[in-house]
């Protein structure tokens, strides 16, 4: 672990939080726990309980203090939120698994949704419960400050903005007493009175340092997290690789999805440039709920006035459940009705615009013209204009199939993506 001072770094930049106390006193010496030690996690504002209860004894020889029995007929419903992100992303204490191959999108996506959440604006839609964020990673970091410093230009974030970003990562793979450091760490460092509402581990294998991603590693992660959750009533999202010859699966034990209260999985389309995030799994809700977005290039502007360009994550699609009968449909899409709806998803990203209700058209939604999707087809070569009869032909075929499956809406002026 890093000292106190150089832990965190506010909206990218190079400002610094001094510590409130003496951290050395915070574990033992030697950087490991010993039996009987204790982390005490004081009440944050919004966050936790009082006295006894506030105590995080993630010890095991303490597991006997913490243990209780409540009747079922004294368990009652409370107040507390049940989603970070509305019917998307679970309040805490909850683990999340984001996973997709290099080059995927997910740290963007994860960095893109978590600050929404420390901002308290919407995500694609859904409504948010506002608190600060602490995003560690060590995954390209003059990259990620870029990434970082784009969507505060973006979005105008201000200093009220609680997204905190460290650039020291814990090892969670061991029982060596950073998940009870990094809790320390984060209530020092964090001003008092500030709920913490999401931890971000970028990536899962770099807080692993030579343990491997076999099954005991795994649940040790599994339980370091765990740890840090009930210390502050929060979502922990680790974002994770996929095997380089399977996209539909995290690298490593599956005891991680096992533990996790919710897995996205992330699998970006080469050809078009366009993620698709979907939920593959969900503790007490349903899997299927699937949104597209694609990395972007903004101008950005340093303090001697320097001009460049970074990369920006910005939504194809609100998010949407796939049903059953939607799912089956588009599993049996061809690779080339598959091509031909991803570059319908782009042409509605780059010119669709809200099209004049009728009794076809969807109220509300963004659409294209016939002919401007059909130029978007031939630039991108899945149509040759040198032949404008088979131009048409295919047109006609993909479009009538893939409406008539409902995987994409048209009438004679227009083409649309569906809401569901």
């Amino acid at each position: 672990m890093t000292s106190p001072e150089a832990f965190f770094d506010d909206h990218g930049t190079t400002e610094h939080f001094k510590p409130r106390g003496d951290f050395n006193k915070a574990r033992p010496q030697g950087g490991g726990s010993s039996a009987g030690s204790e982390v005490i996690a004081e009440p944050r504002a919004g966050h936790g309980k009082s006295g006894d209860e506030a105590r995080i004894t993630p010890s095991p020889a303490n597991w006997r203090e913490r243990f209780t029995l409540t009747l079922l007929a004294d368990i009652t419903i409370d107040d507390e939120p049940l989603w970070l992100i509305d019917s998307l992303i679970p309040a805490g204490p909850s683990l999340g698994v984001i996973f997709g191959k290099p080059k995927s999108g997910k740290t963007f996506l994860g960095a893109d949704m978590l600050l929404h959440v420390a901002m308290g604006s919407p995500y694609c839609g859904l409504a948010v419960q506002q608190g600060a964020v602490v995003y560690i990673t060590k995954e390209g970091i003059r990259g990620f400050k870029r990434r970082m410093l784009a969507m505060k230009q973006h979005y105008n974030v201000g200093s009220d903005v609680p997204f905190y970003i460290a650039q020291e990562m814990p090892n969670f793979g061991a029982n060596n007493g950073d998940a009870e450091a990094l809790v320390e760490l984060i209530q020092k460092l964090v001003p008092q009175h500030t709920p913490i509402v999401a931890v971000v581990i970028d990536t899962l294998a770099r807080t692993m340092p030579g343990q491997g991603e076999d099954t005991a590693a795994m649940s040790q992660f599994v339980e370091n997290c765990d740890i840090v959750a009930r210390a502050f009533s929060c979502f922990i999202a680790a974002i994770h690789h996929s095997p380089r010859s399977d996209d539909t699966r995290g690298r490593g034990s599956n005891v991680l999805d096992g533990g996790a209260d919710i897995v996205v999985s992330v699998i970006k389309n080469d050809a078009t440039h366009v993620s698709t995030a979907r939920v593959e799994a969900v503790k007490d809700s349903e899997e299927g709920l699937a949104w597209r977005f694609h990395i972007t290039q903004i101008e950005l502007q340093d303090q001697n006035q320097n001009h460049g360009f970074a990369p920006l994550c910005e939504t194809v699609s609100e998010p949407r459940r796939e049903g059953a009968t939607e799912t089956k449909a588009k599993t049996k899409l061809t690779a080339e009705q598959r091509r031909f709806f991803d570059i319908l998803c782009e042409a509605v990203l780059e010119a669709g615009q809200i099209a004049p209700a009728s009794n076809t058209v969807p109220f509300n939604i963004k659409a294209v013209t016939r002919e401007y999707f059909k130029k978007c087809l031939l630039d991108r070569g899945f149509l040759d204009a040198e032949k404008p009869d088979s131009v048409r032909a295919l047109f006609s075929k993909y479009i009538n199939n893939l409406a008539g499956r409902k995987v994409i809406g048209t009438d004679k002026t227009y083409v649309w993506l569906p809401k569901r």
